[in-house]
């Protein structure tokens, strides 16, 4: 299989968290079984996205460029290219950028998911934060 990052496959998650993932490799572009999927992150200066978790997934979070803090069930770490967070099912994680320009993560899910499941969950913590903060 050969697949392309493509900027038409941009969700874009609006404030407070400012932040586009774009699919490269998940179950509605990919159409074969595929054990994990594959997306690109990129948060604009200032962004973050909320803590939370995946109950029945794994996501490998990889650093391309860019600098923020990434923390997994409360601890801290400094996110930068060529360091990598994982969290497990069920642990809380969250990253901020916190540096100058866009930070980009290449984000990896197992088992796999869909972009409109990322979509879904984008417009989830976005109605919580504003339902939360008025």
């Amino acid at each position: 299989m050969y697949l392309k990052y493509d900027e038409k496959n941009a969700i874009k998650v609006p404030s407070p968290f400012n932040r586009t993932m774009t699919p490269i490799m998940t179950t509605d572009i990919e159409k074969r079984p595929i054990d994990f999927s594959i997306h690109m992150t990129e948060w604009e200066e200032g962004a973050e996205v909320d803590e939370h978790k995946h109950d029945d997934a794994t996501e490998a979070m990889y650093c391309l460029s860019g600098s923020g803090k990434a923390s997994i069930n409360g601890v801290w770490y400094d996110f930068v290219p060529d360091s990598m967070i994982c969290a497990l099912p069920g642990e809380m994680h969250q990253i901020r950028n916190t540096g100058r320009g866009v930070l980009r993560a290449l984000c990896i899910f197992s088992p796999a998911v869909s972009g409109e499941g990322l979509r879904k969950r984008a417009e989830d913590a976005v109605a919580a934060f504003k339902a939360q903060n008025g």
